[in-house]
Order: C-alpha cells, then structure tokens, then sequence
C-alpha cells in the first residue's frame, strides 16, 4: 500500500515547489516524524539530513503561510527556487518542467528586449515639451 502525499510540496531546505512524484522516483524523498519531504537534488536532501528538526520547522511555516500546495495537475508556482534552479542548470529544469524552462525563457527574452533607440520622441528632443512640475 502506498502512502498517501500531496502532489507538490515545498522543498524545506531552497523552498522551491516540489512534484512529490518525481522527487519519489529520483529518490529525493525523506520521510521524518511522519511527514514526507521531497527535495529538488541531492544537495538540498543532503542539507536537510544533517539539521532535520530545522528545514522541518522551515518547511512547517512555509506550508501556513501558503495556505497549502498546488492544485493536482497545475504547474509548479515559478518561485525563488525555481529561478535558482533556472539559473544554475536549465537544461536539468527542461527535463523536469519543459513549460516552466519556456516561461522563464520568454521573461528572459522580454527583459533583454532591446529598448527604442534615442531619438524616437523629436518633440521630446527639440525640448517642446514643457517640465512637468
């Protein structure tokens, strides 16, 4: 029988949003105090083997304060962890969330956008706008 879990969780340790099934099959899971905890890579499981009773707490108030997971189905929330991951190895993100790798692909392209050239606006430059006070 197979224990029953949410389908995403917060990992304790980056506070990243976690797919429960994905981090159980990588092996990323920990069960502590009867509570199952599932993590985004080794590291963050590693961090919370060594001060359990810590991230366990941290991973406590996160759940109250988001008010719970994400619905079943629904895309992982792209938080601070997931930026991170983003950042250090979007190629791994791709395999795991190839719509979330998109997303932040195409904030990236929007925030690079190159902006006007100078000399867009001749009334602005010619100085016949009057100073807004």
């Amino acid at each position: 029988m197979t224990a029953v879990h949410p389908p995403f969780v917060v990992d304790p340790v980056c506070g990243m949003t976690v797919e429960v099934d994905h981090a159980e099959a990588s092996g990323l899971t920990v069960t502590h105090a009867g509570r199952i905890y599932a993590f985004c890579g080794p590291a963050c499981l590693r961090s919370f083997n060594g001060e359990p009773e810590m991230y366990a707490g941290k991973a406590a108030a996160a759940q109250v304060a988001a008010g719970g997971a994400a619905p079943t189905g629904a895309l992982p929330v792209i938080d601070e962890g997931m930026r991170r991951w983003y950042e250090s190895c979007s190629c791994c993100l791709s395999d795991a969330y190839p719509d979330i790798k998109a997303a932040l692909d195409a904030e990236r392209a929007a925030q690079s956008a190159a902006l006007p050239e100078p000399g867009i606006c001749e009334v602005a430059e010619a100085g016949l706008l009057e100073p807004v006070s």
